[in-house]
């Protein structure tokens, strides 16, 4: 496929990287001089340098033979205006990062359509989305359903109390027939770990399991937790996405919010907007605040205003206060792989929500969607089992699959759906989810791919 990407910041440059992995022919557009020379340095994509929002620069980007446009700058109105320019050019699809709802409400003037944009994305909405479900999911530091939500992949950090510790892959098999989940990913002291049966599961590993959905609570006791029961949330930051999240939770009955806004115009504007959460104008970095507002009996506190120090800070003042589950967002992607070795729980980036939706966007032949991974070196990916594929042609521990990549699950076309196991034999058109390292994918690819 060739994709045309508007904009080298944080969200075109990390896509531009996955796709280009993928094998897809890339061309990104920037008009930062600095950005131009670090993506031509570190990519392998054409880079030009321009105004994404020119049917010139489109033009010269190869627009008229592309697949897809993905406006992924900074400013809602040149993403806008490149889409509405590239729908001219080209019979593709579009795709839009915006920030501003009022194109995409109910009562708006122009709607997606009319703009030239097939998908509009809300980084806003993607993050809080996120945060909402490691909220439901609140032992988990990632969570990413596929197949309908019928499978998951969690992310789990592992306790040293947890009964599986120096314990091999092959023998937690062994041990817990009964229970069906496979672990596809290790990532430890920043090096990610495709694993296979006698890698050993050690104390505060971040270990990545796919199982089904109703098997996820017996899975998290074998990494030392349990799913808690969350009634008293605390969110620092009354910006969209910490109103957008309360308004979430607003719908279960049995959670006590409350939202701190240290500005007192937003926290009047959070005020009327939310009907059952208490909004407090104050900052959450004073300690003496956060004691006072009973932090200590809070079950997850989520700081996601828009200052990203205070948030890292804020979180780990709660941390301090014995905060059970602590949610933080932040803007730099580069935080991502070091929040949790200085105490915070998770990480939250609207870039990386962003860059997970523009990607399960992208479908073309056998591949279905793709998430990466936050802080790792790693990718989810669903694709469909073409006839004559390689994959179809033995069981799983009977192909020479790529050694840096994992099958987790199929889902075939019957509506049933399983963990795979090495006996498992993917037939013609099955739906299946892969965990793969950067370097696995283009031949993960061709595993799929028909003959």
């Amino acid at each position: 496929m060739k994709i045309v990407i508007v904009g080298a910041g944080e969200v075109g440059y990390h896509l531009a990287k996955v796709l280009s992995i993928d094998g897809h022919e890339i061309v990104l557009i920037e008009n930062d001089a600095e950005k131009v020379e670090k993506a031509q340095n570190n990519l392998d994509v054409m880079v030009i340098e321009g105004n994404g929002a020119s049917a010139k620069t489109l033009v010269e980007a190869g627009i008229k033979e592309s697949d897809l446009l993905v406006a992924a700058s900074s400013i809602d109105e040149i993403n806008i205006v490149a889409c509405m320019m590239a729908s001219k050019l080209f019979n593709g699809k579009t795709v839009a990062r915006v920030r501003n709802y009022e194109y995409s409400t109910s009562g708006a003037v122009l709607t997606p359509s009319q703009l030239g944009i097939d998908l509009m994305i809300h980084p806003e909405k993607e993050a809080a989305d996120e945060i909402v479900r490691l909220i439901k999911r609140s032992s988990a530091t990632d969570v990413i359903n596929f197949s309908e939500g019928r499978i998951q992949i969690l992310g789990i950090k592992i306790d040293s109390n947890a009964p599986i510790i120096h314990k091999s892959l092959r023998e937690v098999g062994m041990e817990y027939k009964e229970l069906t989940f496979r672990t596809v990913a290790i990532h430890r002291r920043d090096r990610t770990i495709a694993p296979g049966g006698e890698d050993i599961f050690l104390p505060n590993d971040q270990v990545f399991v796919i199982s089904k959905t109703e098997s996820v609570s017996e899975v998290l006791k074998l990494t030392g937790k349990t799913e808690e029961k969350i009634s008293e949330v605390m969110i620092f930051g009354g910006d969209r996405v910490g109103k957008l999240v309360a308004q979430e939770l607003e719908k279960n009955t049995k959670m006590n919010v409350k939202l701190i806004e240290p500005d007192a115009e937003k926290s009047t504007k959070a005020a009327e907007k939310l009907h059952k959460t208490l909004v407090l104008n104050a900052d959450a970095t004073e300690i003496d605040f956060l004691a006072q507002e009973g932090i200590a009996t809070t079950d997850v506190f989520i700081a996601v205003s828009s200052d990203q120090e205070k948030n890292i800070i804020s979180s780990l003042l709660a941390k301090h206060l014995k905060v059970k589950k602590t949610i933080t967002l932040v803007e730099k992607t580069d935080y991502l792989p070091i929040i949790s070795t200085i105490g915070i729980d998770i990480a939250v980036s609207n870039k990386m929500s962003t860059v997970n939706a523009i990607l399960k966007f992208i479908v073309k032949g056998e591949v279905l969607s793709v998430a990466s991974m936050k802080g790792i070196e790693a990718e989810a990916i669903e694709l469909i089992a073409q006839p004559n594929s390689k994959v179809t042609e033995k069981p799983i521990n009977k192909l020479k699959f790529p050694k840096d990549a994992i099958i987790g699950s199929v889902s075939t076309d019957t509506g049933q759906v399983f963990v795979a196991t090495g006996k498992t034999q993917i037939r013609p058109y099955d739906k299946v989810v892969v965990f793969a390292l950067p370097k696995a994918i283009k031949e993960v690819s061709k595993f799929f791919s028909e003959k």
